[in-house]
């Protein structure tokens, strides 16, 4: 390539390139740490989520055991009669009894837990108390013995039984060995009222719920306000409490400034356990290993930048050698460069120049795609002629010819020369611009506040083009105004409407300035077909009534006859009545050529939607439906009312709903409702339920001691509660009081 070149451009190229090539290491090195740091968080929280879901189910497997094993022994009916049979003769008896039911409730549980059982005697006094007071399957005990063997007191006996004199919740005790570590829940849960009470209290073991207790931080929380933290430590307590409030029973993991906090939600004791771990940090090796990618990744990035360097040089260097005198000289190849300035500036004169022309051809089509382009406004204002923000209007100048096939090259000359005068007055005036669309119709764009500020604008524009005397002219100009709307997004939609009037500058007189409201007793922009109207209609007409073409007349009437709809509503409104038919045949479930005898050409309708021959023929269509419905005959409506009733009778066991019936006849669910109505005289749902209710007096008339539960699901009904509700409905009373008068009669 080049050798021994020592140009200026060239050193600051390589120092350039040299300086990217430390910016781009620094962002690929943060880029990298970034996802590493990520990858590695993702991974640790990922481990602790692992962990977070075995340890949830082992806890959940114990404490269900647990839970099922107390509400067994709190059923169990022997346990009962121990619980009242205190200071009676077979209390010890029954002490033995109880005590190896005990073991064997313990033995056959998965969880190992003990398991005491209390008599809450709350008359006497700890002096008075028998030995035999708390039984466990080791042994009966007294209660002091008892409480002295769980570290308890008796001020703890006596806030757990003032708890269970207004609470019949379980109570939950913490139990913490020498090191301050939470090793043992004592679970309390209160048993029948009697009037001597049994507390049944559980010793489970902190260490079948949750693993490593020493060395992992956690605590046991529940919505009732209980907080057991793992560790009798000050600070390790205050730590915990204080975390409590970033918990968020949404999320299984939360991540605070210092910390993972994981929960595990253990539903049949409606605990929390929430584990503490320290957040991930990289390891010595992931940082060494990071650093020698950062070196490797400058060092590619520095050998690549100068090889692209000389690249990039090598053209400069081709095009300033042939001016270089040695092959090693020092040089700037700006000064070199700078040279040729001069000739750049005498070209830049004549582009100026060749701009200006430009910038007011730009101007123009500017102005002419803000009227003509609804995206025109995005482009760049073309100053000085408008603010953006602006009130404006535009006008349609429309130029009509006396003759139009006999204009000659003068006459077309002389308008476009007329139409130039009008331009130069518009730029005079500054608030108006004019742009040529075609060779009759240019569009003003006005800036003004209100319409009679533009009409005067254009009066003056029009007064001063005086180039053309009036009997000069072979045309008829006539202006149209939009509606003042603020913005140049909108110039686009004003011009769009200043169009729609000039569909019926020939329904209008021959007026100067044309607005809006010069059409407003011809465009009628909307039809009156409300959607309770074609509901009614479809459903007059599936009945076969009559009436149903004469609703058909007022709404032609309503729509054709006294509003002169546009075009386009028109031919919404005809579509909108073609899919009436569609939808009639729709809920009929058959096709024109089943239920008529004829098909239908919808095609032809949505091509000819402007022929009144389309409304006849679709007020046919409908007076041939009413028909077929009236041709049915009586038997046909009987077998089928017969079919429907046997449908009813075979499954109203079942939970049939009026769907159910329609889908077995293929017809649709409203025609079903309907035609039902019409042949039976009931509503679906009315004729079921006092069929229901009539089969279920029966069978309580043959069995007056069934349950009512078993007579609701006999019945068809989904829940007791609606069917004692539906029976009073239609027989007065309840089905207990029912059952009950068969029973009285009978005796």
């Amino acid at each position: 390539m080049y050798k021994h070149v020592h140009g200026r451009y060239q050193q600051k190229l390589n120092i350039i390139f040299i300086i990217l090539s430390v910016f781009i290491t620094l962002i690929l090195s943060s880029v990298l740490g970034f996802f590493l740091s990520r990858q590695s968080e993702e991974s640790y929280k990922n481990s602790i989520s692992l962990s977070r879901t075995i340890l949830e189910e082992k806890a959940e497997t114990s404490l269900k055991n647990i839970s099922n094993t107390m509400t067994d022994i709190v059923n169990d009916s022997l346990i009962k009669e121990w619980s009242t049979s205190y200071q009676k003769d077979n209390f010890y008896f029954l002490s033995s009894q109880v005590q190896r039911a005990l073991t064997k409730y313990c033995s056959t549980s998965e969880t190992r837990f003990q398991t005491y059982l209390l008599i809450d005697n709350t008359n006497t006094t700890n002096d008075e108390i028998a030995p035999s007071d708390v039984l466990s399957p080791k042994g009966s005990f007294s209660v002091s013995d008892f409480l002295k063997s769980k570290d308890l007191t008796p001020k703890d006996l006596s806030k757990i039984r003032e708890y269970f004199s207004t609470h019949m919740f379980p109570y939950v005790l913490p139990h913490y060995n020498e090191k301050g570590q939470l090793d043992f829940l004592y679970y309390w849960i209160k048993g029948y009222q009697h009037p001597q009470t049994c507390i049944y209290m559980a010793e489970i073991p902190v260490n079948s719920i949750v693993n490593n207790t020493e060395n992992q931080k956690f605590w046991i929380a529940n919505d009732d306000g209980l907080f057991l933290p793992c560790t009798t430590d000050k600070e390790t307590t205050k730590l915990l409490k204080t975390l409590q409030q970033y918990i968020n029973p949404n999320k299984s993991i939360i991540k605070t400034s210092d910390y993972y906090i994981a929960s595990s939600h253990l539903p049949s004791m409606n605990w929390s356990i929430y584990y503490l771990y320290d957040h991930n940090s990289l390891g010595i090796l992931n940082i060494f290993f990071f650093l020698v990618f950062v070196v490797l990744i400058y060092i590619l990035l520095s050998t690549l930048f100068f090889y692209i360097a000389k690249l990039l040089y090598q053209p400069i260097y081709e095009t300033l050698k042939p001016t270089l005198k040695e092959e090693n000289e020092h040089f700037d190849e700006f000064k070199i460069l700078d040279e040729n300035l001069n000739r750049l500036q005498t070209l830049n004169k004549n582009l100026l120049e060749t701009q200006k022309t430009t910038d007011r051809l730009m101007v123009q089509q500017y102005y002419q795609n803000l009227l003509t382009d609804c995206n025109g406004y995005l482009a760049e204002i073309k100053k000085p002629y408008f603010s953006e923000t602006a009130n404006f209007c535009v006008g349609l100048l429309c130029l009509h010819p006396e003759q139009e096939d006999a204009l000659d090259t003068a006459l077309l000359g002389q308008l476009e020369l007329y139409k130039n005068i009008l331009f130069q007055e518009c730029i005079k005036q500054k608030n108006c611009f004019m742009v040529k669309l075609s060779m009759y119709r240019c569009g003003l764009i006005i800036q003004a506040d209100n319409l009679d500020q533009a009409k005067k604008l254009l009066n003056q524009i029009f007064s001063h083009s005086k180039g053309l005397n009036k009997t000069e002219k072979s045309w008829e100009e006539q202006i149209i105004l939009s509606p003042v709307k603020k913005g140049l997004e909108n110039i686009n939609s004003s011009y769009r409407e200043t169009l729609k009037i000039a569909e019926y500058l020939s329904m209008l007189p021959h007026d100067k300035i044309i607005t809006y409201d010069s059409i407003a007793s011809v465009d009628c922009t909307t039809y009156s077909y409300p959607l309770s109207t074609e509901n009614k209609l479809i459903s007059e007409v599936i009945d076969g009534q009559e009436k149903a073409l004469d609703l058909f007349d007022e709404l032609i009437r309503e729509n054709l006859t006294k509003k002169r709809l546009s075009m386009e509503v028109l031919q919404n409104f005809v579509y909108t009545l073609i899919g009436t038919v569609n939808r009639i045949f729709q809920e009929l479930k058959s096709s024109p050529e089943d239920f008529i005898g004829r098909p239908i050409n919808y095609e032809y309708w949505y091509t000819h939607w402007g022929d009144s021959v389309t409304i006849t023929a679709i007020k046919a269509v409908l007076s041939d439906v009413i028909a077929a419905k009236k041709q049915r005959s009586q038997t046909q409506d009987e077998l089928l009312l017969t079919q429907m009733l046997d449908y009813i009778h075979e499954n109203f066991k079942d939970n049939i709903m009026l769907n159910d019936l329609a889908d077995q006849f293929n017809i649709s669910p409203k025609y079903c409702g309907i035609l039902f109505k019409q042949l039976s005289d009931n509503n679906f749902k009315d004729y079921l339920n006092r069929y229901r209710i009539e089969q279920a007096k029966k069978l309580i008339q043959e069995r007056p001691s069934m349950k009512t539960k078993d007579l609701s699901v006999m019945t068809g009904f989904n829940s007791s509660n609606t069917f004692i509700r539906v029976f009073g409905k239609y027989t007065g009373t309840t089905p207990q009081k029912y059952a009950e008068q068969i029973m009285e009669n009978k005796l």
